[in-house]
């Protein structure tokens, strides 16, 4: 989701709080993280939305509860007034509002209809949680797109692309991967293979480093982070700076003193040591960019260019990894690849609404 005015920030963090009637989305929530308010805040709704409560792997990061009620997937959380149970639907809903109201004031007018990008590994399921929770949100006419197709339409937009070449999109965000494989056939783009993992991506890093520090502080300094929930947020907030940081400069450090003031002392972690740790997870990449392969019958060698898209494509071990199974390759980055998805659902929704306007005028 891009947004941007007056936040600073243009992909809006996917978090919501229940601290207070009026209910806040994005970077306000996240910040709130530092102010005692942790305990009120709601994340991740992706990776259980359309879910069986048996198929939801808990996050110990998560400080709300997933939870089963009638056969329904229900989280719990809290506001100032006491325990708060709401679907999954019902959250993603808070945010979908929220870029609603946020089109309205940059547009003028309401809109009721919109584009909204899935990962190509949803189910049907999970698809329709989807469509109604932008349904709750106020939206009447609401277009699904897988988002490795998104992302194509962002980058082949107004470029001439030689006819018959294989083109692999890979999307490492925030919480997903797609691997997408197109075919340029009179330049009109097909997709021929599609692969994701629903339960991959940036968050799943943080997530290698929250263990890294955490067992680091308890051992060494005897700090567990798990006993307060603002240590255990700070620590969350902390790893994906030094996780951004680590895409830049070769080493880091952790502040001990930031989860007690009595002790003085830094943890320093180097890229390498990230590296190391993402060992299990760049396999399951290699194996997800396989898989997408195999489906088409096409080797690596075959593929002419390769696209990386979302934030996760910064790190230079994933940039590397690219690079070593499709050599021959040409590897194309956007300048912004967390955006491109977005970009493309506003080309995709430009593209519909031109078509509905020719229509009229029939």
């Amino acid at each position: 989701m891009l947004h941007g005015k007056n936040t600073g920030e243009r992909p809006l963090p996917s978090f919501v709080a229940f601290d207070e009637e009026d209910v806040k989305c994005g970077v306000v929530v996240v910040n709130g993280f530092l102010k005692g308010k942790e305990k009120y805040t709601v994340f991740d709704v992706r990776r259980f939305i359309g879910k069986e409560f048996h198929d939801i792997v808990p996050d110990r990061s998560w400080p709300f509860e997933v939870i089963e009620e009638n056969g329904k997937v229900k989280i719990k959380t809290e506001n100032i007034n006491g325990e708060v149970l709401k679907t999954p639907e019902e959250i993603s809903a808070v945010l979908l509002k929220y870029m609603k109201e946020k089109a309205k004031e940059f547009q003028g007018k309401d809109e009721t209809k919109t584009v909204l990008t899935v990962p190509a590994a949803f189910s049907e399921k999970q698809k329709q949680a989807t469509l109604e929770a932008a349904k709750l949100a106020g939206w009447k006419t609401i277009d699904l797109l897988p988002e490795p197709i998104a992302a194509s339409f962002a980058y082949f937009n107004n470029r001439e692309i030689p006819n018959n070449s294989n083109i692999l999109l890979f999307d490492l965000g925030g919480g997903t991967l797609d691997v997408g494989l197109f075919k340029i056939i009179d330049q009109k783009i097909e997709i021929i293979s599609k692969f994701g993992d629903i339960c991959l991506g940036g968050r799943d890093i943080d997530n290698l480093l929250i263990r890294h520090f955490s067992t680091i502080l308890r051992f060494r300094y005897n700090i567990n982070v798990n006993e307060k929930i603002r240590r255990k947020y700070r620590l969350m907030l902390e790893c994906q700076k030094i996780k951004q940081n680590l895409t830049a400069m070769k080493k880091d450090t952790l502040n001990v003193e930031t989860f007690d003031s009595n002790i003085n002392g830094v943890i320093e972690i180097e890229r390498f040591e990230l590296e190391e740790l993402m060992t299990d997870l760049l396999q399951r990449m290699k194996t997800a960019i396989n898989q997408t392969l195999n489906n088409a019958n096409l080797a690596p060698k075959e593929i002419h260019k390769v696209l990386q898209v979302g934030g996760g494509c910064r790190m230079p071990v994933v940039k590397e990894m690219l690079k070593n199974m499709f050599p021959n390759s040409e590897n194309c980055v956007e300048e912004n690849p967390d955006e491109v998805v977005a970009v493309g659902a506003a080309i995709y929704a430009y593209h519909l609404a031109t078509i509905n306007d020719e229509d009229k005028n029939v």
